[in-house]
Formats: structure tokens, sequence, C-alpha cells
């Protein structure tokens, strides 16, 4: 792997955290995870990041203060995604690279941390209903073989 990304993860729910972290370790990433702003604001003195992934509650600061602090701390990580229960208003999101509005599918946080995919199909597909043609065609054969279509 030529370029690996190095993500800052910001989530105050240890579950949410420890999934979300997981599925960027596995797509290749190099995530850091912290529950609090303090974590995250002290995990940017140590080190450049890539991507910051905050994921805000309701208990949360507001994304603008967020950033401010993140500002003043002199080390803002090159791409800010956030992903929040409400949108932002048009102010607030502006500075960063995308809001992603919960409940969202983990393939779009995928597209917003990795960049959209250039090969992307119409539709997803489901494993089932390939399987199921698959045995109909093979039940038709095997009638044909035997004389009886």
């Amino acid at each position: 792997m030529l370029n690996v990304p190095t993500i800052l993860l910001l989530d105050e729910e240890q579950l949410m955290r420890e999934a979300t972290a997981l599925l960027l370790t596995n797509r290749g990433a190099k995530v850091t995870k912290t529950a609090t702003l303090d974590e995250a604001l002290a995990e940017l003195g140590h080190r450049t990041y890539d991507v910051a992934v905050i994921d805000l509650s309701s208990s949360s600061p507001k994304c603008v203060e967020i950033l401010q602090r993140m500002r003043a701390h002199g080390n803002v990580p090159h791409r800010v995604i956030v992903t929040t229960s409400q949108p932002l208003p048009r102010h607030e999101s502006a500075d960063f690279a995308d809001v992603i509005v919960k409940p969202y599918p983990f393939e779009r946080l995928l597209d917003a941390v990795f960049g959209v995919r250039a090969t992307r199909r119409a539709a997803p597909r489901s494993g089932v209903f390939p399987l199921v043609r698959r045995i109909t065609a093979s039940r038709r054969t095997a009638q044909a073989r035997r004389g009886r279509v």
C-alpha cells in the first residue's frame, strides 16, 4: 500500500468508536481513537493527521468551537468530516470537508474518508438473487439433459 491515510477519530460512544475504527482500519487506514476533544487536541500535538472524523452528540461542543480549538492548537487535519444527528447550519458546515447526517451507511463514511470510488456500481447487488438465478439455471439444464423440457 503506497499511501496509508492517518485518521483521528473523535467519538464519545465507545461501541461506535471501536466499530468505526475497525471499519477504517480494515480498509487500510491508521486510526487513532479519542473519546474527548481534549484527547483529540493532545493527539494533534503529537502527530499530523490526513483526516479527522468527528462524531457529534447532543452533549458535544459545537462544530465551530471544535474547529476553533483545533486551529488555536495549531494543527488541523487536511480534511475534517463531521457526523451528526442534525444537519448543520450552512455557515457552520462551510469549513468542513463533509457533514454526514445520522443514521448513515458505512459506505457513505468510507466515501467521505477515502474519496468516492471511481468504479461504483449503479445499484447495490444482493448476493441472494444471483444465487437463486444460478440454481434455477442449473435445474433447467439438468431437466433438459433428461429430456423433460
